[in-house]
């Protein structure tokens, strides 16, 4: 492999240094309103009985793809402007493939927080929404004087906080329900 090429490639593409900024900035809001899905199913994986998954979930694979091209392409642009702003410092070929890798490391660990920042809304909001649900069935069974198992409230609570955001989704105001609702 010839690494000349290939850094002079890279330095091509990093002479777009501005490139990350505006990459970055669609993939939060990809993962705020588009991809915010995957990290609920990992909270169901784990045994959370809150999460609900929107119907356009149906379609993942398209928008994962599009969430993994989004997040690779803003780390080889910053990858590449780092080595574009400062391979010129540095004489040795081999530092700079290393510059390279520091570079593309952190614009991951960049990426992961912007994406735990687009999702964290969504998630609070939903997990919110259904210990406000939660809160008031107990609440409601206390001022009747019923006894209710904590089980039977765990589904009650489940039931409504699912029905309530799919005739929510399914009207197409999913978001703003939940915005709307979800107030502790």
């Amino acid at each position: 492999m010839n690494l000349d090429f290939f850094l002079n490639l890279v330095y091509g593409v990093g002479s777009l240094w501005w490139l990350p900024v505006p990459i970055w900035v669609i993939y939060f809001f990809w993962c705020r309103f588009l991809d915010y899905p995957a990290d609920l199913e990992k909270h169901i994986r784990s045994g959370r009985i809150w999460p609900y998954l929107p119907k356009f979930w149906k379609r993942r694979k398209p928008i994962r793809a599009a969430s993994l091209l989004w997040f690779w392409l803003g780390n080889l642009s910053c990858a590449s402007s780092l080595y574009y702003l400062f391979s010129h410092r540095f004489s040795n070929k081999y530092f700079s493939f290393t510059l390279l890798i520091i570079g593309m490391v952190l614009s991951i660990f960049a990426q992961i927080k912007i994406r735990s920042l687009g999702t964290k809304n969504i998630i609070r909001l939903q997990q919110d929404r259904y210990f406000q649900i939660y809160t008031q069935l107990a609440n409601q069974a206390i001022s009747k004087g019923d006894e209710v198992s904590d089980s039977e409230l765990l589904a009650k609570t489940q039931w409504q906080h699912q029905n309530d955001l799919r005739l929510a989704d399914k009207q197409g105001r999913f978001m703003e329900f939940l915005r709307g609702e979800a107030k502790l």
